[in-house]
């Protein structure tokens, strides 16, 4: 047996593999879940509580906008509300490069295992 079809037996085993594994692939709500099960759970905590007053602050913060009666009134709650939801969105950056790091792990991992599973089949 020659090099090309030791390579294409391999990669129709590896497809099986692939398929299984995929099969086998979480959704969003999975990942959210998994990240408070994960070290920096008591970070997401804070940071989540942190968003949820930051959206408080800024919609509040644009209700007093519109309501202002100057304009120096109008530039205070204008910066207000656009720091507020700068924070927020920061926050929720942070959440899902988290998220994805995790994720990234875990496939690191999968395929680290993989190989040496493989490995050992070789020897």
């Amino acid at each position: 047996m020659n090099i090309d079809e030791k390579i294409k037996r391999e990669l129709n085993e590896q497809s099986s593999e692939i398929d299984e594994i995929l099969a086998e692939e979480k959704g969003i709500m999975d990942f959210v879940v998994g990240s408070y099960r994960s070290s920096l759970k008591i970070w997401f905590i804070i940071v989540n509580v942190g968003i949820a007053i930051m959206t408080g602050v800024f919609i509040w913060a644009g209700y007093e906008f519109f309501n202002a009666g100057n304009v120096s009134d109008q530039i205070f709650w204008g910066v207000c509300f656009l720091t507020a939801f700068i924070v927020q969105v920061a926050g929720k950056q942070w959440i899902w490069a988290e998220m994805s790091r995790s994720s990234l792990i875990r496939e690191i991992k999968r395929v680290e295992l993989t190989l040496n599973r493989h490995l050992d089949q070789l020897k």
